[in-house]
């Protein structure tokens, strides 16, 4: 008996599982300004552009005042032309709080642009 030279169709859905459990675990990108020390802060720290004592940090939405930032982007604040090049706050660019969406989506698998 001659073999089929196709794809199995056993092997169709589980490639199919295989790609689209990496969509969906995607979290919200945040931005945190924290100090030398990953510790979060205030965003007015950050706000104000000219202590290169603070940072933003782009990572994981959850954070609060005085929490420790894990692995994550770091940027000096007072480094205009990287945080531009990196994309900026768009619409959620407001002073003062606690982090700040970005836009973005952090984590999952499979390709960036969503799930």
């Amino acid at each position: 008996m001659k073999r089929s030279k196709s794809v199995n169709l056993v092997v169709v859905p589980l490639l199919a599982a295989a790609f689209l459990s990496g969509c969906g675990n995607e979290e919200k990108e945040t931005a945190y300004c924290v100090d030398q020390e990953n510790k979060v802060t205030d965003n007015e720290n950050c706000d104000r552009g000219n202590n290169s004592s603070f940072f933003w940090f782009f990572g994981a939405a959850g954070l609060g005042r005085g929490s420790f930032a894990p692995a994550g982007d770091r940027i000096n604040s007072t480094d205009k032309a990287a945080l531009a090049k990196r994309g900026g706050f768009g619409s959620s660019a407001r002073s003062g709080g606690i982090g700040r969406p970005t836009g973005r989506t952090i984590g999952g698998g499979g390709f960036s642009g969503g799930g």
